[in-house]
């Protein structure tokens, strides 16, 4: 293992940021991908007024036969809170058809009143 870089002033460990890494890996289509993913739940929570959850996961792993090469991937997955189920009321018809008229009753035989506009008497 070889000696970590040192910051020259302060004598602290030099850490890579963590987006740096993940700005690398796959040439940022998975921190382009997270971020809609979490813009998409932030929309969804406001929505529903529910919470919702967003996971990134990193997996690292030595490549076979060299241990100092090691093979990273990411993945970000986000389950948004679901609104309630929308429902109506159908019947259904002689085959099996969903439809909204009950076909048992008789249509209403509806016309059209003459439209034809009247000045209003004063009282």
């Amino acid at each position: 293992m070889t000696n970590p870089p040192v910051d020259q002033e302060t004598g602290e460990i030099q850490v890579r940021p963590f987006a740096d890494v993940l700005r690398d890996l796959g040439r940022g289509c998975v921190i382009d991908e997270a971020a809609v993913m979490l813009q998409d739940l932030v929309r969804a929570v406001r929505d529903y007024g529910k919470k919702g959850t967003f996971n990134l996961r990193v997996e690292i792993a030595p490549m076979k036969g060299e241990n100092e090469a090691l093979i990273v991937s990411a993945s970000a997955t986000a389950k948004p809170p679901a609104g309630e189920a929308t429902t109506g009321v159908f019947f259904a018809d002689g085959v099996g058809n969903l439809v909204r008229d009950d076909p048992r009753q008789p249509q209403l035989p509806l016309r059209e009143l003459n439209s034809e506009k009247k000045d209003l008497k004063q009282a």
